[in-house]
Order: C-alpha cells, then structure tokens, then sequence
C-alpha cells in the first residue's frame, strides 16, 4: 500500500508540473505576439487636414486638385488638395515636380508643412510647398514591349457598260516600349479598267521613335515607294531629326517631326525634264504631321497624315502627300473607313500630271 501511495504522489507531482509548463508556454506565445503586433502595427498612409481632421487609408491619385485617397470605412473618397496640411504614405509614390521630371518615394510632411520625398535611392530632392505638386500617382509597373494596329481593304467591281475592277490595302503597326516606339505603314493599289491595268502603286515606311521628355523625341524613318503610272520604278527617302508630341491620350493624338534627309529616284525610261537620265539624288527636307480624334464619346474618329519632301538642291522639286479619312466602329474590332488620298508632285515625270487624288472605301480590323 505505502508503494502504491508513493507513486500516486510522484504521477500527482509530473501533472502539476506539466500544467505549469503548458502555462508558461502558452504565456510565451501571447507575449511573442503581441510583441510582433507592436513592432509590426499596420500602418497605412495619412492625411491631416487643414481643420485637424486626420483620414487613415491609402493614396490612389492626384490630379486637377483633388487626391484620391481610399478608405476602409467610406472607399474612395475625393479630397481638396488645397485642404490637405499634411501627408504620410507608407508606400512610395510618383511625384510630378514639372518640366516632365518625376521623382519616386515615400512622402512625408516637415514641421514647416512641407512635402518630403524618400526615394529608396539617393538623396532626397528639396522639400516642395504642397501647391507646387500637381500629380501624383502610385508608381507605374516596368514597361513591356506592346503593339497596336489595324488592316482595312477595300475592293470594288463593276461589270456590263462600265467594266472596272479596284483594289486596295491599308496597313498600320506600332511597337512600343517607352522611351521606344516603332511604326509600320503599307498601303497597296491596283485597278483595271476594260481588263487593262489603270493603277499599280504602292507606298510603305518605317520609322523610329526616341522619346526624350513626355514631349520631345527623335526620329528617323524609311520611306519607299513605286508608281508605275507615274513611270516611277523607286523613290526612296531616308531622314531623321527631332518631334514633338502635342497631344498624346487615348481621345487625341497630335505630333509633327521635322528634319534633313537623302533621296533617290528611279524612273522607268531617261526624262528630258530630268536632264535626260533615269535617276536623280539630293538632299532633302522632310516634315510630317499625324493626327487623330475620337468624337461623340467615340462614334466616330478623324484622322489626318500629311508629309512634304523638299528638294534643297532644286526649290522647284518638292512633293506633298495626304492621307484624311474618317473610321466608323462596327461590332467587336470592326470599323469601316472613308479615305481621300491626294499626291502632289510639283516635278513630275515628262508627260506626267502633278497630282493624284482617289477615295477609299474600306472595311478593317484594328487590334
């Protein structure tokens, strides 16, 4: 009996010892996270209004005086920036400081009530007055190389006492990784009149972009083209020099690109006009203008191309092409599209008229 007693001691002793044990430990764990909740505390960004109000959440934007800023209590609020007196981000933001420069860090607010950028590199740019930004915004992902375009043809046949057959393909592609651009442009055209080819032509350029502000660029570009009723086998162009970029938004585009370049011409036969040979080479002047724009919440858009080559061995030699047109969305990635082309050559070939004009019914696709 006493051994049995004995041991029931010693199995009542193991117990209390073990709840202890279990206690300390549990009292371990609550300590060890609470202590990673003090020095780990949620933070979010802050904004302290000129009134006293403090608002708690996270900056989207800021952009025509108001910044975005989302909360969990009311979602997306619209603040006045002229309200704001002071701000905290916990993440970093995009700074627009003017002149198209941009810096990137977390924002805070100085005793002196102005805005203080950390970048995670590099020293901080001097402290800004809050008037003074204008944008801001949550830093954009990397660029990727990305493309956009569209392919419209048009044909057309008649039959009976009119006996004509038309032919056309109109090509666009822009490859793009900012500061990078590339662009594409073809267009093909062919006509029969009494089963006897009235029209073979066909024009295509490539042209580089390197943008060096939101605005500025350079440039240079390829152009070739041939024309067998205009007796020209060739004209090749190639130019470079600097643009800009007036408008560029998903409503409106606007640029012009001017610069000095070299051509060669190639004709069929030997032009008396021409000094009496086949081909001819200069130097030359090239401008270009691109526009287009979205009307009536995108019913409709107008676009506009037009370029002039200048011949500076030769001021009566210079030649102007346009493309104006007028695309119409159908379903899905569908558009038709109305076209006046108009090719002005103030030199042309003996026996040539200086000017071509056609219109352009299509059909296209853009991706």
């Amino acid at each position: 009996m006493k051994a049995f007693n004995h041991k029931a001691k010693v199995s009542a002793s193991c117990g209390c010892w073990e709840s202890k044990i279990g206690i300390v430990l549990l009292m371990g764990f609550l300590a060890a996270f609470l202590l990673l909740q003090t020095a780990n505390p949620c933070r979010a960004d802050e904004v302290v209004m000129k009134n006293g109000d403090r608002i708690q959440g996270t900056v989207v934007s800021l952009s025509q005086g108001k910044l975005v800023f989302k909360t969990l209590y009311a979602g997306q609020i619209n603040i006045s920036w002229d309200q704001v007196a002071k701000l905290t981000t916990d993440e970093p933001m995009e700074v627009s400081l003017g002149d198209d420069k941009t810096e990137i860090g977390k924002l805070t607010t100085s005793q002196a009530g102005d805005l203080v950028l950390k970048p995670e590199k590099g020293a901080s740019p001097p402290p800004l007055k809050m008037a003074q930004v204008k944008i801001m915004d949550r830093p954009k992902p990397p660029a990727t190389w990305d493309f956009t375009g569209d392919v419209n043809a048009g044909a057309s046949k008649e039959t009976g006492n009119t006996n004509t057959e038309k032919y056309s393909l109109i090509g666009n592609l822009k490859v793009f990784k900012m500061p990078h651009s590339l662009k594409f442009y073809a267009e093909f055209n062919k006509e029969y009149s009494q089963s006897k080819l009235s029209k073979d032509n066909w024009l295509g350029s490539a042209t580089y972009e390197r943008f060096l502000t939101k605005k500025w660029f350079l440039w240079g570009s390829a152009v070739a083209q041939m024309d067998q009723f205009k007796s020209l086998d060739l004209r090749a162009n190639a130019a470079v020099g600097p643009g800009y970029q007036i408008w560029h938004t998903n409503r409106k585009n606007l640029s012009v690109k001017l610069g000095p370049g070299y051509t060669y011409e190639k004709f069929t036969k030997k032009m008396v006009d021409f000094g009496n040979v086949d081909n001819r080479k200069y130097p030359s002047g090239y401008w270009v203008l691109d526009f287009d724009m979205w009307f009536f919440q995108k019913l409709f858009q107008v676009f506009h191309h037009d370029d002039l080559l200048y011949d500076f061995q030769n001021a009566g030699n210079w030649k102007a092409r346009t493309r104006t047109g007028i695309r119409f969305p159908l379903v899905s990635h569908l558009f038709t599209s109305f076209q006046f082309n108009y090719d002005f050559d103030n030199q042309p070939a003996d026996g040539k008229d200086k000017y071509d004009q056609s219109w352009i019914f299509s059909i296209g696709w853009a991706f």
